[in-house]
């Protein structure tokens, strides 16, 4: 028998269903927040980004890279934000037209990492992501930002999802230079204490040690140098505006010095919804974002101001599950009518009366074999149904019913006068 690959997984009806229900909710926000929606390439070349997150473990350690018949160096996109870039910059989307209603972008899709496979971590996995850009002519502007956290957090209150919002600013480039060279020198003299890959990241990526699972709880991480005291009055009062707009509008967060968030593009407002279920384990954050001021420069593109956000969509599948969501529970094998014979002779009939129906009417489902009337009753219950269509066992071949189960009102229809009523019947089934 072929398996399939390691840190992939078969997504079942359960698990589909619940990430369409995701999805829903996405884009239904999406479109409140008139975002346009995107697609790009599952492969990029790797220089791409090589170029943006270079010091990350990404490009360090977890991409899938090949050559492919070309000797073309390619990778297997292991995040959403660094493709958006190169289409905004190759596709000229920061330029509004008839097709582009605004600057703000949403797409959802699988991403490839090669990591250790765990629960809420998986080679391929699936990511919704949305991206802001503004011209630098105009100022920082905090309501971009608030905007986007809005928005996350009214996606996770309608899946229903227990959370908290962490945040922190992480300031501008110089402030964050500033920052980490103070950093860097307070943690030399422990340099010894740290984990392996903590002494590397005292050269390259010094911040990623505030957060780092194992040193991060040691004593002389958490009394290191904070960065407020290196942002400039600019970034200062940037964040402070931000936490200003979130206070006015009930959005409840806290702020949380030790956060920066693992890709190098980040700057200023960084933060974390991460889930307060105790089965989420290590893998508790679920939707991280920021802005990010100079990426779309550095990839060669116009300089823009840039903000966003990914959600694990993986990582939430796990937590409605888990917790049994009750969201979830309300759509998952649920059939709306269930249509059955319990004569054979009238499956031709009930078949063609299914499929006149599901031109108006949705979730649907025709059993092929006949089955006594009690047994459809009992199918009926099981997918939740609040319709059940049957033949009636007195009547013979003439007649059907429509029964709903949730109020106990049943009419009775001639098959010979089907389209006769057809309007009838269907304002039945739309009345629930």
């Amino acid at each position: 028998m072929v398996s399939k690959i390691k840190g992939t997984k078969d997504y079942s009806p359960s698990l589909a269903n619940c990430k369409e229900v995701i999805k829903k909710q996405f884009y239904k926000q999406i479109k409140n927040f008139c975002f346009n929606i995107i697609e790009t390439p599952i492969m990029e070349p790797v220089e791409l980004y090589r170029r943006s997150v270079s010091e990350s473990d990404i490009v360090k350690k977890e991409m899938y890279e090949f050559k492919d018949k070309g000797k073309r160096d390619i990778a297997l996109r292991p995040e959403g934000t660094a493709g958006f870039i190169r289409a905004l910059i190759e596709n000229k989307w920061y330029v509004p037209n008839d097709e582009i209603k605004s600057t703000k972008f949403a797409y959802f899709g699988p991403m490839f990492r090669y990591e250790q496979p765990q629960k809420g971590r998986l080679r391929q996995f699936y990511q919704a992501g949305v991206e802001t850009i503004m011209p630098k002519d105009q100022d920082l502007n905090p309501y971009q930002d608030a905007e986007l956290i809005i928005m996350a957090w009214n996606i996770l209150k309608s899946l229903n999802i227990d959370f908290v919002l962490k945040i922190n600013s992480i300031g501008d480039l110089n402030s964050r230079i500033l920052y980490q060279d103070n950093l860097k020198k307070y943690l030399q003299d422990y340099k010894n204490e740290l984990t392996e890959t903590s002494q590397e990241r005292l050269n390259n990526n010094v911040l990623r040690i505030l957060d780092d699972k194992i040193d991060s709880q040691k004593d002389f991480v958490k009394n290191a140098p904070k960065i407020d005291s290196f942002l400039s009055e600019k970034s200062k009062e940037y964040f402070d505006k931000l936490l200003y707009i979130l206070d006015k509008n009930a959005i409840k967060y806290q702020k949380d010095s030790s956060l920066v968030r693992g890709l190098d593009y980040y700057d200023e407002v960084v933060y974390e919804f991460v889930s307060l279920s105790q089965n989420a384990g290590s893998q508790s954050t679920v939707i991280g974002g920021g802005r990010y001021s100079n990426l779309v420069k550095d990839l060669n593109g116009p300089d823009l101001y840039a903000s966003g956000w990914g959600m694990g969509v993986d990582r939430l599948i796990d937590l409605m599950l888990d917790d049994k969501n009750h969201l979830f529970k309300d759509i998952n094998n649920k059939i709306d009518v269930l249509i059955g014979a319990s004569n054979i002779n009238n499956l031709d009939k009930l078949f063609s009366l299914c499929i006149l129906l599901r031109n108006y009417i949705p979730n649907i489902e025709f059993i092929p074999t006949p089955f006594k009337s009690k047994k459809l009753f009992e199918k009926a219950k099981k997918y939740n149904s609040t319709f059940l269509v049957c033949d009636d066992e007195k009547e013979g071949d003439n007649c059907f019913i429509i029964k709903n189960l949730l109020t106990n009102e049943k009419w009775i229809y001639k098959f010979s006068l089907l389209m006769d009523n057809k309007d009838e019947i269907i304002t039945k089934f739309l009345k629930k």
